[in-house]
């Protein structure tokens, strides 16, 4: 199902939470929104799933406009969209299969069909036998598994995941990430991605969209991005999950006042020894490593030029026709 918005706002007094969006998520991919604390993704996805209405714009599923829907329809169109949160919001006096049933019991479905549909569930997320586990006997990934489960009982149209992998160590944040494109594609679902984590935009989303204060200041295919980020915001995340995932590998803290960025095939070539060699340039490497990014190399590499400007400049303009991203930083940051 495709998702349409067309300048849509919420506020709370005199705070913009949302402010004159724009966005559309093509049907049947993950796509993410990536923000950081306070950015406006919460209220997003509210509005977004229908659990709140803009002030002001127009929300679509497909061509069908649902955001101003009299309150039995909101009910209908509410019950196409699975929703996982960052706390799995599980019952902790029901069982792991009983929690997976509950959305089924709201729909008024019997015992005997939700109890077998539950079970398949089960075994889709890779589960199958522990449905009468106590969900205090779980772990985290197994409880964001049965969330994922739960999700899927009422065979939804869109998938909302709002910071799903927050609470997760960075290895089962993988396996869930993994599992979830894995569902999409048997399912054909719309994945919508609220995250402020930029390792879950490259591990999992085809593209996304950068919020900011409200707004949407960056969008596009995830490689694309993350091989040219256009805005202060974006260059931030990838600044700090370069950090975090140890990708970059930086041996020294002084210097660096330019950053290539390399993509796809470029990663494998020897650009810096042809540029070398065209214009005569000297190169000190700071700093260098690679991510994958929808299964596609990405490079990154800091380092200054010399000896001195107008070479430096011959350089650049040489990388550039290569196509080689190239930022020039004052302060050597990625």
């Amino acid at each position: 199902m495709r998702i349409r918005l067309e300048h849509v706002s919420k506020n709370y007094g005199a705070l913009h939470a949302v402010e004159d969006v724009s966005l559309e998520i093509p049907s049947n991919e993950v796509y993410g929104v990536i923000g950081k604390s306070g950015a406006g993704k919460s209220t997003l996805v509210r509005l977004i799933s229908l659990l709140e209405r803009p002030d002001s714009g127009e929300i679509y599923y497909d061509d069908k406009r649902v955001d101003n829907l009299p309150k039995k329809e909101l009910i209908q169109e509410r019950r196409k969209i699975g929703m996982i949160f960052q706390n799995f919001n599980l019952f902790s006096s029901r069982t792991a299969l009983e929690n997976i049933e509950y959305p089924m019991e709201i729909c008024h479905m019997d015992r005997k069909t939700s109890k077998k549909k539950a079970n398949e569930l089960l075994s889709l997320v890779g589960l199958e036998g522990r449905g009468d586990a106590p969900i205090s006997t779980l772990s985290g990934g197994q409880k964001q598994r049965i969330a994922i489960a739960r999700a899927l009982a009422v065979d939804p149209n869109i998938l909302f995941c709002d910071e799903a992998t927050s609470a997760l160590d960075p290895q089962t944040t993988r396996a869930i990430l993994a599992l979830i494109k894995e569902i999409q594609k048997k399912m054909n679902l719309t994945v919508v991605m609220i995250t402020h984590q930029m390792e879950v935009v490259r591990d999992a989303c085809t593209r996304v969209a950068v919020l900011d204060q409200g707004k949407i200041v960056e969008r596009g295919d995830a490689r694309e991005v993350f091989a040219n980020p256009q805005t202060a915001v974006t260059k931030d995340f990838l600044f700090n999950i370069s950090n975090m995932k140890n990708s970059i590998i930086r041996w020294s803290n002084e210097g660096g006042h330019y950053t290539l960025r390399f993509r796809g095939l470029k990663t494998q070539e020897p650009i810096i020894s042809e540029v070398a060699k065209a214009t005569g340039a000297v190169f000190n490497i700071r700093a260098a490593g690679v991510n994958i990014v929808s299964g596609e190399e990405h490079g990154i590499m800091i380092l200054d030029i010399g000896p001195d400007a107008e070479t430096a400049k011959s350089a650049v303009d040489k990388f550039e026709k290569l196509g080689v991203k190239v930022e020039e930083e004052m302060d050597g940051s990625v």
